[in-house]
């Protein structure tokens, strides 16, 4: 299992702070940290930005298409 890159402060904050990352990819078990401080994302809610971006990537696909054909 992977291990975190050694501090090479004498702070104790940060000490603990990469042993209980340590810990935390052990736990895991894949080897990924995660976020504990996230925020959730309630997916029944809307959201306009994700249909803006997918909006913006279906006209690119399109002028792709329209180019390659002129």
């Amino acid at each position: 299992m992977k291990k975190s890159k050694p501090t090479k402060s004498t702070e104790q904050y940060k000490i603990l702070r990469m042993i209980s990352r340590d810990e935390q990819i052990e736990r895991n078990g894949g080897g990924q940290f995660v976020s504990m401080n996230r925020v959730y994302k309630d997916k029944s809610k809307y959201n306009r930005n994700d249909n803006k971006k997918e909006f913006r990537n279906d006209l690119n696909s399109i002028f792709l298409l329209l180019n390659l054909e002129f």
